[in-house]
């Protein structure tokens, strides 16, 4: 009987980690440093104390420059890694486990400043890297991504840059503007 409720308690315990809802701060705390060489592991936690105590959550990073933690919440984090660089991360819910989770990660990265063009990445909570035509199908041309701090959507602007105004008296295009939800599997 006792034999019973020890093989019952560790079969619990051993599904717990595919139930479990990481936060975000977890998430950027385990990030591996190859995603973003010039910001430490210390650099990271210390922007999480600093959000989670009503600070400015900004850094030096080892590029002598620095980096701010915008954005933190349960689910959603926007991170300006320098005055050309943003980085935008939100859990999706699964509805089959990856490497034993409920949810992936999308990473979204922008660059440029006067002109931008962003890469949309997906990861596993043990940051694999996911196929991303497996979760979203992307525009062929430049385009940029914005992630919602406050529901789990992607919005797509798909801007011709070829075709840009020649002078300034000419109106820009505002181009393709695509919203696609995450409806469980894949944003559509």
């Amino acid at each position: 009987m006792v034999k019973k409720g020890l093989s019952l308690a560790l079969l619990l315990l051993l599904t717990v980690p595919a139930i479990a809802q990481q936060k975000m701060r977890d998430v950027i705390s385990t990030m591996p440093d190859s995603l973003i060489p010039y910001l430490s592991e210390n650099n990271r936690l210390d922007m999480i104390d600093f959000k989670e105590a009503n600070m400015k959550a900004e850094v030096h990073n080892a590029f002598e420059g620095k980096t701010e933690l915008m954005v933190l919440s349960d689910s959603y984090a926007s991170i300006t890694l320098n005055e050309a660089h943003r980085l935008q991360l939100r859990l999706l819910d699964v509805a089959a486990p990856v490497d034993s989770c409920q949810q992936i990660l999308c990473v979204v990265d922008t660059y440029g400043r006067d002109i931008h063009d962003s890469s949309v990445r997906f990861f596993s909570l043990r940051w694999r890297q996911l196929p991303t035509d497996r979760y979203v199908s992307l525009p062929a041309t430049t385009f940029t991504a914005e992630l919602s701090d406050q529901q789990p959507t992607l919005l797509l602007n798909v801007l011709d840059y070829l075709d840009a105004p020649a002078t300034e008296e000419q109106k820009r295009s505002d181009g393709l503007q695509i919203n696609l939800k995450w409806i469980g599997d894949t944003f559509k």
